[in-house]
């Protein structure tokens, strides 16, 4: 669809223009054929002047010398098929030259010479199709006798040698100054056109052309082969620039998840191992405590009765313990991590953050995670990471559940904590485990280590939050309350 109007869009462009193109060039061309006709029908008004001259000077008598300059004209301008004198009296005699006027034709001229006050008349010829009537009275006073008439064929007047008005789509016409009567050719109308009076004072025929366009004009064969051929050319560079330029985006954007799904990773397992340590601590206390009383005991024994025997042993058993007792100690310091420095962090970034990351396993469990978050942004003071991991482990907790679970992460504002829920529509906590569910090595799961929650707890207490399992709701429903941050976030 898109390369569709790709192509539709530059053949209307290439139409538009072409178009355009088209007007210009009739408009050159009829400006040019109207110049050419005007400077043709002025010489019509030198060759009557110089006629009627004659014509007064040597009157009927000398009618030879009138036909003599009469010929020469029409041999250089065939475009005056003949010269005629006409008397106003039908009775007199009339000078034509071949092939002469009709009765109609005469009559014709009589009227228009009679009709003129000085200036010369124009009128269509009654008989002659394409050709009109330029008269003058002669001689030019009220006390004429005579019209003096040329008969002048008007297709030869605006003939031209330019292949341009060839072609079938361009027209011109040739019409009396009024307009009614057209002389030669015609119009079609409705199409893109020129029209103006012809320059000449005495002839102010009206030159019309028209251009018929068609959509073979406007996009012929060839162009559309090569627009089609350019924008699919064109469209298949960008589509492949685009690709390329997403294929890029989506390697960079796996890979910055991949570095902080690793981090994550990370973090979680040395939290991991700090618990591990400190539950190790926990269950070793009791028997080191035990040993180290029974070899105390012993060494007390000893001095009332086998000094010797029994020193030895007891103040390496007593040695050991107490060693014993100093590694788990420095174990479980060694296994508390170094926080780093709080900052204010966005919670709504963490939950975004984390959905991207856990996106693909949603996706391949059919499950679905759903953000609904503040319409505000909301800042907590804490270590991003650490964050991240928090809604990372629940997230994943959900997940795990069951296919085709549904997430839901709910952020709002109670007082000056910050509320984050993420409930799930698995098959919940059974009853037995919600008293000891932040207790590590405590799980529900058949391949669980029992340490996430016990991590998330100590996580969001260190933030200075708080972290619990809901009862009474239709969906599994861990709540984070942490205090909201009040310093200053640039935007």
């Amino acid at each position: 669809m898109l390369w569709a109007l790709a192509v539709m869009l530059a053949l209307g462009g290439v139409a538009f223009f072409e178009r355009q193109n088209l007007v210009r060039e009739l408009t050159i061309k009829s400006e040019t054929l109207h110049r050419l006709a005007s400077q043709r029908a002025d010489q019509h008004d030198a060759h009557l002047t110089s006629l009627s001259a004659i014509f007064v000077a040597g009157g009927m008598e000398r009618q030879d010398l009138l036909l003599d300059v009469a010929a020469t004209i029409r041999r250089f301008y065939p475009r005056i098929t003949s010269v005629n004198v006409v008397p106003y009296v039908p009775s007199q005699t009339a000078i034509e030259t071949q092939p002469g006027l009709s009765l109609q034709a005469r009559e014709r001229v009589i009227e228009l010479a009679r009709r003129s006050t000085g200036a010369l008349q124009i009128g269509p010829m009654p008989d002659l199709p394409d050709h009109y009537l330029l008269v003058k009275r002669t001689p030019n006073s009220d006390a004429a006798r005579h019209g003096l008439a040329l008969v002048i064929d008007a297709r030869a007047l605006i003939a031209t040698d330019d292949p341009f008005w060839d072609t079938p789509s361009a027209s011109l016409r040739l019409s009396t100054p009024d307009g009614q009567t057209a002389l030669v050719g015609e119009v079609s109308s409705g199409e893109t056109g020129f029209s103006k009076p012809l320059g000449s004072a005495s002839q102010p025929l009206v030159f019309e052309t028209s251009l018929t366009i068609g959509l073979s004009d406007l996009l012929p064969v060839e162009t559309v082969v090569f627009v089609i051929a350019l924008v699919t050319a064109l469209f298949l560079l960008s589509a492949f620039g685009l690709k390329q330029r997403a294929r890029t985006k989506d390697a960079e954007d796996r890979a910055k998840l991949s570095a902080q799904e690793t981090r994550l990773a990370h973090a979680s397992r040395v939290n991991a191992m700090g618990e591990m340590a400190s539950g190790m601590a926990h269950e070793l206390a009791q028997p080191l405590t035990a040993i180290l009383s029974q070899a105390q005991a012993g060494r007390h024994l000893a001095r009332r009765g086998e000094v010797a025997r029994l020193g030895t042993v007891l103040d390496d058993t007593v040695s050991q313990a107490q060693r014993a007792a100093n590694l788990l100690d420095r174990l479980r310091r060694w296994s508390k991590p170094n926080r780093a420095p709080s900052e204010a962090c966005s919670v709504h970034e963490a939950a975004q953050s984390v959905k991207n990351l856990l996106a693909l396993e949603a996706k391949t469990k059919g499950a679905g995670i759903t953000l609904s978050l503040y319409d505000h942004p909301l800042f907590i003071d804490a270590d991003p990471v650490e964050l991240e991991q928090v809604v990372f482990n629940l997230m994943r907790n959900a997940l795990d559940a069951s296919d085709e679970a549904q997430v839901t992460i709910r952020t709002y504002v109670d007082g000056p904590s910050v509320i984050l829920d993420v409930s799930d529509t698995g098959p919940g906590v059974s009853d037995d485990l919600r008293p000891r569910v932040f207790e590590p090595f405590v799980t529900g799961k058949p391949d669980g280590t029992g340490l996430g929650l016990a991590l998330c707890q100590r996580l969001i207490e260190e933030m200075g939050g708080d972290i619990k399992l809901l009862d009474d709701t239709d969906q599994t429903t861990f709540r984070l309350s942490l205090p909201r941050s009040i310093k200053t976030v640039r935007p």
